[in-house]
């Protein structure tokens, strides 16, 4: 489920800044969504009102026989918003001779749209209402501190990622579990899911061989709609996806001819385009790993920075995009394609080093999806943690102004190894899950949503010990993993002071006041603690 959001002082909701230099396709995505169905060259009357960031959906009749439907023809549609801007995209083949158009209106008020086939043939005209909806907005790069992720139109909300790995989207999967395990999810307060096999089936042993995923190249509409069901359930309950094979996953088959890969990233994008829950990968995990002959590279470098071009020139909403990474510095670090790190490691109990490596691949201007960095149970590169380890490692973390995802594997007992298709997230067996790992992680989100975190950033430089974020003159936390004195450096004080059981957030003790943030001293009890300053 969506966190408490936080909006901004103003509640007005600018256009968001959509390439509008391509063609046309639309989607409103909404817990109902709402589409009409219009013949061949005919034009609706009937209003409909579609809740902003959500999907509007209309389809046309086309009975001209073609060759490949997929590709002979396009259908082009040019959305008029309310203040007269306009917005061209693209609609999708889905079967017999049906085409539809999906949407994700920005603005309240009135939208006109004109659809028109390329090969000269009309399809219809159209409007709709956009009215106020219940979504916090488009999952995008926070708009006042991009180190976090955010909303469009100004909204604030923490990411609470949990890996799932290849069965989610199978056939073979019964859907009893998967909908006890969305359940379960949704209230512990998860709201990402990271899924293995998808877009496309990772197609080796132990992975996806044998799960009976979606097939979506070559292109089948019937395909599409399969993992469709799946994608609008997740999207019903409020919790958005990051695919964590990407567009051109490793032992995938994906399209290897560039007017091929094209044709599959528009017609994906046609379909999925306007959810408002997404996130975009070119591709992992990590393809530029290079091991023979278990993990060979998956694309070059050179070719992963076409795709990405690629895929941005049709990313007609905007979805934050980003590539898996190898263990190790993010490769991708300033690539202008790439809107957010997505790092695996520094896979570590050093919390200084994995400090260090947080804030060294942090761009300044990009959130970090800190992806494959504390997976419990995980037998590749990472230590077997201990509860403690755990807690400690995810308050670096979200100190490091990281997005956390979390992976639970290696089964229910302690001690046991797996990798990311074991375990329950490897499962999604209630019965395999560390249950007590979950709410250590949970304890910790809960806190952060109690405070203003999104206006804070990472300011080691600030503290003589722990870690520290800081809006200066208005707010300071730290976290001392084993207690004892810091001596903070502010501006504009006083401050009050609280401090906060690391262990158990609920004590909260009251730390009177400070003008200069000096000689902070933890309480003698517990283990680690937090220090929050707050501008008296």
């Amino acid at each position: 489920m969506i966190p408490p959001i936080t909006m901004p002082m103003s509640m007005s909701t600018p256009a968001a800044s959509w390439n509008t230099s391509l063609s046309v396709s639309a989607v409103m995505v909404r817990p109902r969504p709402c589409s009409i169905t219009l013949p061949s060259q005919q034009r609706t009357d009937k209003r409909m009102n579609i809740g902003q960031w959500q999907r509007f959906e209309a389809s046309f009749d086309n009975s001209t026989p073609y060759d490949n439907a997929y590709a002979d023809v396009t259908l082009n549609v040019t959305f008029e918003r309310p203040d007269g801007s306009t917005v061209a995209y693209w609609g999708f083949y889905d079967g017999g001779t049906t085409w539809r158009v999906r949407f994700m209106p920005d603005q309240l008020g009135e939208w006109q749209y004109t659809a028109r086939f390329s090969d000269g043939a009309a399809a219809g005209d159209g409007s709709f209402t956009c009215v106020e909806s219940d979504l916090p907005g488009m999952l995008a790069v926070d708009e006042s501190n991009p180190l976090w992720f955010g909303y469009k139109g100004g909204a604030h909300g923490q990411i609470r990622s949990l890996h799932v790995g290849d069965c989610f989207f199978a056939s073979n999967l019964p859907a009893e579990q998967r909908t006890a395990f969305l359940d379960w999810a949704a209230s512990q307060g998860y709201n990402l899911l990271s899924i293995g096999s998808y877009y496309l089936n990772r197609d080796a042993p132990g992975r996806g061989t044998g799960w009976d995923t979606p097939q979506l190249w070559p292109l089948d509409a019937a395909e599409y709609r399969r993992m469709e069901a799946i994608v609008d359930d997740v999207t019903r309950r409020q919790l958005m996806i990051f695919p964590f094979g990407g567009f051109f996953g490793r032992a995938a088959r994906f399209p290897t001819d560039p007017a091929d890969q094209e044709l599959y990233v528009r017609y994906t994008l046609a379909r999925l385009g306007a959810n408002w829950n997404i996130l975009l990968n070119v591709s992992g995990p990590e393809p530029l790993l290079d091991k023979e002959p278990n993990a060979p590279l998956v694309l070059p470098k050179t070719e992963l920075d076409r795709l990405g071009g690629l895929i941005q020139s049709l990313n007609v909403f905007g979805h934050p995009m980003t590539i898996h990474n190898k263990t190790g510095d993010d490769d991708y670090l300033d690539d202008d394609y790439v809107d957010f790190g997505t790092l695996q490691g520094p896979k570590t109990t050093d919390l200084n080093v994995l400090s260090e490596g947080l804030l060294k691949n942090h761009h300044p201007a990009k959130p970090l999806y800190v992806q494959e960095t504390l997976w419990s149970g995980n037998k590749h590169g990472h230590p077997d943690y201990t509860d403690e380890q755990v807690r400690k490692n995810a308050y670096v973390i979200l100190m490091s102004a990281g997005a956390l995802n979390f992976s639970d594997n290696g089964g229910a007992e302690p001690g046991a190894l797996g990798d990311s298709s074991s375990g329950f997230s490897g499962t999604l067996n209630l019965n395999d899950r560390r249950q007590w790992r979950h709410d250590i992680l949970k304890m910790i989100w809960d806190y952060f949503e109690t405070i203003p975190f999104y206006g804070m950033s990472p300011r080691q430089d600030l503290v003589s010990a722990g870690y520290c974020l800081a809006q200066a003159g208005a707010q300071y936390l730290v976290y001392l993993p084993g207690g004892g004195t810091v001596d903070l450096t502010t501006e504009g004080g006083p401050f009050a002071i609280t401090w906060i059981n690391a262990q158990n957030t609920a004590e909260q003790i009251d730390g009177g006041t400070t003008t200069d943030g000096h000689n902070l001293s933890a309480p003698d009890s517990g283990d680690d603690w937090l220090v929050y300053l707050r501008k008296s």
